[in-house]
């Protein structure tokens, strides 16, 4: 699973995290401290309104 698909449900994976950090530090010249404030503070954010979300989910399901 992505981190997305994960944070979309408010479960954070460190190690997954830890990964994505890694890659656009190298990506982007940053240090690894600096992208980590960063995406945690975004993915807080888009963890906070889960639930919110889920109940508007779960409130219209797929017929299939």
């Amino acid at each position: 699973m992505s981190v997305a698909d994960k944070v979309w449900k408010a479960k954070r994976v460190t190690d997954l995290e830890q990964l994505l950090v890694d890659r656009l530090a190298a990506a982007s010249g940053q240090p690894s401290w600096e992208v980590f404030l960063a995406l945690d503070d975004l993915l807080d954010r888009i963890a906070a309104d889960a639930d919110g979300r889920l109940a508007f989910q779960a409130s219209h399901p797929v017929d299939g």
